[in-house]
């Protein structure tokens, strides 16, 4: 059965409301508000068309067409709404340039329904028979229809234009939904285009029915793709509002290096607010800035000072390339980290350092050399005192040298499989050594391999070196056990060294736990801090387990190696004098 041009315009007509409808289920989403509108109006279109075909009266006929040309005027407003929203500019709909956009709209629907005393929409009419039981007004359209449509034109445009901008900045699945909305406005404006201008070869008005199929087509989007579920709305504000909010310092340049946005943070840098720094010349306003942008199409990352209101500032400076279509270079995204802090922080370390690991320790020695010699003509009293002087100045030395190997390893050191077994070793072989009447058990599965360098050998060795010199508070032997195991439920392998000492107190561990020591709270020396540091710059940690038998237990998590390329060789820092 064929079914007459009536029937398909009020079929197209009930199925677009039933899609409005649906949309409109949708509302939350953006754009989905005036897309139900956009829906809705052109099937109220596609229905007013269908009447018009079906009643006789020339009367009623112009009544329908002015029907149909108000309806017609919705259209291109609700598209370009749908896709100001869809693209995340809502905030560009003020009530001004609301208004602004409203008033051709009004004036036309006005001129309307008034042409009957002024004739500027159309000035004649005429009917011709779509089918044989269906007729439709033609009338002869006059200058204001044809400006009408070409604000109509304008406003699709304008749209389409916001809808290419994010086609070329977005990914593949933001770009096959903006191209849907560009293919689903741009079918039907053409089909009317060519109609009113009698390009097609027909006398049945096929616009509405292009509409509401558009709709439909959206609808399905929104149903099936999800189109306005996952917009990119979203993700430009969340772009807008990194770029606007965050702390470290933003700068867009083009590729003339010309300042095309900046973020409120980066004002800071220059004279004026963020509106009077657009189109200025990053030479002009920052030469020293500039000097860090690389050329077209390559990046880098440096520091340099800036000086702002008699200060010197000093900041990590990353730049990147950014790339419109095709892979042309189009600017440079410049940002500033402050770094003055850490910079200082960093130069009183070195200072401290310095002091801590040569000046303290030549003054020290200096020290010992003059309490040595006083203790040749001292009494016993005053060379007891001395040695007491001496024992001290032993142990600010034997402090400076540790802190001084540990810096020096890690800061050179690069990580590497090496067989847990041998650093044990060499590790118990070197503390019996040392300690002879010490009693050290080794337990060490076979084969295991963890991920580090040298200073992995210093840190077990300052652990069995803390644990022989917290000795037993009773007159027992003193003894220290040491086991190694691959870790069942965590990554990595276990060390475990226990000793039967007295153990460490609850502070004292909470303090390296926390990472920081204050007046009130403190540990009682730096062995067990440089251990944690040296784990931690391995990636592991360290952890004192509880356990039911006395003394103390001090566990290391470290990262596990495989063995195909490691080598047996111990990764050892010999000497007490790291310098």
């Amino acid at each position: 059965m064929v079914l007459s041009p009536l029937t398909v315009v009020l079929l197209s007509g009930v199925v677009g409301m039933a899609v409005a409808f649906l949309v409109w289920l949708h509302r939350d989403r953006p754009g989905a508000g005036p897309l139900a509108v956009f829906v809705v109006a052109a099937s109220l279109w596609a229905v007013a068309y269908g009447i018009e075909l079906a009643v006789p009266g020339l009367s009623t006929m112009e009544r329908l067409v002015q029907a149909q040309l108000t309806l017609s005027v919705i259209i291109p407003v609700a598209w370009l709404v749908t896709v100001i929203e869809y693209t995340g500019h809502p905030h560009w709909l003020t009530q001004r340039r609301t208004a602004l956009l409203l008033i051709e709209p009004a004036v036309f629907v006005t001129l309307v329904w008034s042409n009957h005393a002024h004739e500027l929409i159309w000035s004649g009419r005429g009917t011709q028979y779509v089918s044989a039981s269906s007729v439709t007004l033609v009338p002869a359209y006059e200058v204001v229809y044809w400006g009408h449509m070409s604000y109509i034109l304008l406003l699709i445009l304008a749209g389409s234009f916001l809808l290419l901008r994010m086609l070329f900045r977005s990914n593949q699945v933001f770009q096959g939904q903006g191209l849907a909305l560009l293919l689903a406005i741009t079918v039907p404006t053409v089909i009317q285009t060519l109609f009113v201008l009698d390009v097609v070869p027909t006398t049945f008005n096929p616009t509405s029915l292009g509409y509401v199929a558009s709709g439909a087509v959206l609808s399905v989007a929104i149903l099936r793709g999800q189109l306005l579920d996952v917009a990119p709305v979203t993700r430009e504000l969340g772009r807008e509002a990194i770029f606007t909010e965050m702390d470290d310092l933003v700068i867009i340049v083009d590729d003339e290096r010309r300042i095309v946005d900046v973020n409120a943070a980066a004002t800071a840098l220059f004279d004026g607010d963020q509106n009077t720094l657009l189109g200025r010349s990053l030479p002009q306003a920052s030469p020293t800035l500039a000097e860090t942008v690389p050329g077209p199409g390559e990046r880098t990352q440096t520091e340099t000072a800036l000086e702002r209101d008699g200060s010197v500032r000093y900041y990590d400076v990353r730049v990147i390339p950014l790339y419109r279509a095709y892979g042309v270079v189009s600017g440079h995204l410049i940002s500033l980290r402050d770094i003055t802090d850490r910079r200082q922080r960093e130069q009183r370390l070195d200072v401290l350092n310095r002091l801590l690991r040569h000046d303290i320790r030549n003054e020290m020695n200096v020290v010992k050399g003059n309490a040595d010699l006083l203790r040749d003509t001292a009494d016993a009293d005053e060379r007891e005192r001395l040695n007491r002087i001496m024992s001290t100045v032993d142990d600010i030395v034997d402090r400076s040298n540790k802190i001084g190997r540990v810096t020096e390893a890690l800061e050179t050191e690069q990580h590497s499989p090496t067989a847990l077994q041998t650093l044990l070793d060499s590790v118990v072989s070197d503390a019996q050594d040392r300690h002879p009447d010490v009693a050290i058990t080794l337990t060490c599965e076979n084969d295991i391999w963890i991920r580090g360098g040298p200073s992995v050998l210093i840190a077990l060795e300052e652990l069995v070196e803390n644990a022989v010199e917290h000795q037993a508070t009773d007159a027992g032997p003193v003894a220290v056990e040491i086991t190694a195991t691959r870790a069942d439920r965590t990554p990595g392998v276990h060390v475990a060294v226990h000793d039967n000492g007295p153990g460490i107190t609850d502070h004292e561990r909470e303090v390296i736990r926390s990472g920081t020591e204050t007046p009130l709270k403190h540990g009682s020396g730096v062995g067990l801090w440089l251990v944690n540091w040296i784990v931690r710059n391995l990636g592991g940690r360290m952890s004192f387990p509880a356990t039911d038998e006395p003394g103390t237990t001090v566990e290391l998590q470290l990262p596990a190696a495989e063995p195909a390329h490691a080598t047996d060789e111990p990764a050892a820092v010999h000497g007490e004098n790291a310098d």
